[in-house]
Order: structure tokens, then C-alpha cells, then sequence
């Protein structure tokens, strides 16, 4: 195999024609086809197989994310056969109606326009009960089952939960008329245990939860996904590329797919149908979302950072190599970098010297002493007026008064101009 000529290349194959694959064998899909029996994933299906062709009302399967649960539950929908009518309801922050109506949407009873505009989209509870409870008691005959599969019941409202143990009550003859998985993570154990849930958690007949997968059946769980996808003998992974593998996903199934689908990436770059170590490895570090090179110790990332300063008002610098720069004229930088410095620090030293003689210069002409400043006067704080101001006849009055005055100032009645009279 030719390594591709460039990895973000547009033209360049997926993988999967790299490898000669049908198909994405990693894929984040719950495809029965996919699915692998670990010993823990063959005692939950035979569990809750046997007890939905016993036609019990309530079963439960719990584990945590990524561990393939639902992939499991479409594998026991498919091994009872296409006399089996499903339904699957992915979004557990649902009303009780409109989980009803997922139900009567799944079961092929109403259409999806007959739920948004119909007259199913204002059908009150009892209708949507009385309907699907009719649909029930029409299967029996026939020998037909009804499933409903909850995934993340964990996240369900009380009210839902308890309308899921009213559905899995529906019986006739002795036979329950709706079989019920709840599927959920761990913490459903808990809520189950609840006062609220105890008449539900009575009604759960079986209980099956699965764990993650063993180093050794990791390494199965790959070949049988590759061999499903028809890439058995064109993909490799080596015994220490699994055991890394293993370490890695702690077993996770989820984990699993996400990494080797980011490794067959990297053996697709590198052109090679053998995936090594060091490609598990930066394919766990491009899925977390770092990138390839370690980033530097703190001393380390500081040193390169003091020594990085300069250096930026040089021409030609572009972010790439082992430290984030590189150069464009390495042989022109050291040169350049040295004289503007000594600039500055000539620079520096001329402002220094200036500043020092101006000092001196104060210091020989300023006087002996400083007399001391005399004190300042005492400020005369004027309190405001209490008495109210004048109104405007006031004013008018004052300002007659004071013409008066005037006129008899330029104007004065019974004076003599002569001298004053003689003694």
C-alpha cells in the first residue's frame, strides 16, 4: 500500500476503500449485526430473551454508557421475529401522551401527520389507552408480540414511570399484552428503590446488566467487527496495539469504536494495514482533542516564551516547528536582533545620563534652605442666610425708596449757594 500524498487531501479515500472495507466497522450505530457476546452480553440476552417469550410484563437491563444496551435490546427484538411490533422511545423527557403516541406511531398505528394535525394530536389519555388496548388484544390470535423499549429510563418523570407500570398490567388469559425493558445506567436501580416506584420496581420479573469487556475480549470484539465489515484480513492489530487499546477504553464498547475508528484514520495516513502502537496513541489524543506533541514543561514553556520576545519584531516568522516558530531568514535574525537591541540600550543609557545632569544641575542652583511657607489664612465659612427672600412687591417698594433717595442726593431743596455766613 501507497501512503496517501496529502492527509487533508479532498480527493483521498476514506478508509474504508483504503482498506477494502464494506463498510465503517466502528461505527456509533446500534445495528445488531455489530453486536458482539461477551459472557456478559450472552447472560443479559438469553435473560431477558427467555423472559419476553414467557410474555412477562417488566424487565430491566442496566449498565453504564457505551455498554451497548440498546444495541442488545434491537437484538432480541429481531431473534422474535418479524411477528414482533416495537416501538423504541429514545427521548425520556416525554410527556405520558406523548410517549402513548410514540407507541401507536411505532406499532404502525397512526402516522406521524396524524399526531402533529389528526385527531391523535388532541386525543386525551383514556382515548390513547382505549386505542393502544385494543391494538393488544388483536395480536393474541395471531400469536404476535408488542415490545417497548425505554432507553435512559433513569431521566424518566415519576409520572411516566408509573404510567409504564399501568401498561405492563395489560393481561388477558393470563398473558401480558405489552412487554416492557426499561433500559437505563446504574442510578435506575436507585430511583426504582424509591417509595414513590415501589409498586413498579414489584412488577420488574427480570434483571440483566452488562460491564465492560475483558483485555481478551477486547481483542474479539475488534476481529468480529472488522470481519462484519468484511476487513478481517486487510486491517491488523497486533497483540501490544489491543493490549493498548484495552488500557485505554477500560473495555468500553463505545470507547472502543471511537478509538480504533481514529487509528484506522491514522494507518489510512501512514499507508499501512498495520496499526501500531504509537498510532493507538495519537489516535487517543486527536479523539480527546490534544494534539500530537506533549506541550512543554512550565520552566521549559517559560524559557521558550523569554526567549521568543524579541525575536517577534524580526520579519519572516511563521508558527510551526517543535517550539511554535520557525524562520524565514534564520541567517539574518541573529544579526538584526543584535543591533536593535544595542539600540535600545544606547538609547536607555543617553536618557539616564540626561536625567542625571538636569539633577545635579537643580541641586547646584536650588538655595540652602527651603523657608517655610506661611500658614494659610484661615477660611471664612459663610452660613447660609435663614431669613426668606424678598417678594416682588417688596422689591418694587425697595427699589422706589432707593430712587427717591437718589433724586434727593442730585436734587437738594433749601440750600444757599453763597459762602456760609460770617460769625
Amino acid at each position: 500500500m501507497q501512503p496517501p500524498s496529502s492527509p487533508s487531501a479532498p480527493d483521498e479515500p476514506l478508509y474504508e476503500a483504503f482498506f477494502g472495507l464494506r463498510e465503517q466497522p466502528f461505527a456509533l450505530t446500534t445495528d445488531p449485526r455489530f453486536l458482539f457476546m461477551s459472557d456478559g452480553h450472552r447472560r443479559a440476552y438469553e435473560e431477558l430473551l427467555i423472559g419476553l417469550r414467557r410474555r412477562e410484563g417488566l424487565l430491566l437491563l442496566t449498565g453504564e454508557t457505551g455498554m451497548g444496551k440498546t444495541t442488545l435490546c434491537r437484538a432480541m427484538i429481531e431473534a422474535l421475529g418479524h411477528r414482533t411490533f416495537s416501538a423504541l422511545i429514545l427521548n425520556p423527557y416525554m410527556s405520558d401522551a406523548e410517549v402513548l403516541r410514540v407507541i401507536l406511531r411505532d406499532f404502525g398505528l397512526v402516522s406521524r401527520d396524524e399526531i402533529r394535525k389528526g385527531a391523535f394530536a388532541k386525543a386525551d389519555m383514556p382515548q390513547l389507552l382505549d386505542t393502544l388496548e385494543g391494538f393488544l388484544r388483536s395480536l393474541l390470535p395471531l400469536n404476535s408480540y408488542a415490545v417497548v423499549i425505554i432507553d435512559e429510563a433513569q431521566s424518566l418523570a415519576p409520572k411516566v414511570l408509573d404510567q409504564i407500570r399501568v401498561l405492563g398490567a395489560y393481561e388477558q388469559d393470563g398473558q401480558r399484552l405489552l412487554q416492557i425493558i426499561m433500559v437505563g445506567q446504574p442510578l435506575l436501580l436507585h430511583t426504582l428503590r424509591s417509595d414513590a416506584l415501589q409498586a413498579l420496581d414489584a412488577r420488574v420479573t427480570r434483571r440483566a446488566a452488562l460491564g465492560a469487556l475483558s483485555p481478551a475480549e477486547v481483542d474479539a470484539y475488534i476481529q468480529h467487527r472488522l470481519a462484519v465489515a468484511g476487513g478481517r484480513d486487510t486491517v491488523g492489530f497486533p497483540a501490544e496495539s489491543v493490549n493498548a487499546i484495552a488500557e485505554l477504553t477500560q473495555g468500553v464498547p463505545r470507547r472502543i469504536n471511537i478509538l480504533c475508528d481514529r487509528a484506522l484514520e491514522e494507518g489510512r495516513v501512514a499507508g499501512t494495514n498495520l496499526i501500531s502502537v504509537p498510532m493507538i496513541r495519537r489516535a487517543a489524543k486527536a479523539a480527546a482533542g490534544h494534539a500530537d506533541a506533549e506541550p512543554p514543561a512550565p520552566a521549559e514553556r517559560d524559557r521558550h516564551i523569554a526567549a521568543d520576545i524579541p525575536l517577534q519584531l524580526e520579519e519572516g516568522l511563521e508558527p510551526a516547528g517543535d517550539h511554535g516558530l520557525t524562520f524565514g531568514h534564520a541567517a539574518e535574525a541573529t544579526p538584526r536582533s543584535s543591533r536593535l537591541w544595542w539600540a535600545a540600550a544606547l538609547i536607555v543609557l543617553a536618557l539616564a545620563a540626561t536625567g542625571s545632569y538636569f539633577a545635579w544641575t537643580t541641586m547646584q542652583t536650588a538655595p540652602a534652605s527651603t523657608p517655610d511657607l506661611p500658614a494659610a489664612p484661615p477660611v471664612d465659612i459663610r452660613l447660609p442666610d435663614p431669613r426668606p427672600l424678598p417678594t416682588d412687591d417688596e422689591v418694587r417698594y425697595i427699589m422706589k425708596e432707593i430712587d427717591k433717595t437718589n433724586r434727593g442726593l442730585r436734587e437738594p431743596t433749601g440750600a444757599t449757594t453763597g459762602p456760609p455766613p460770617a460769625r
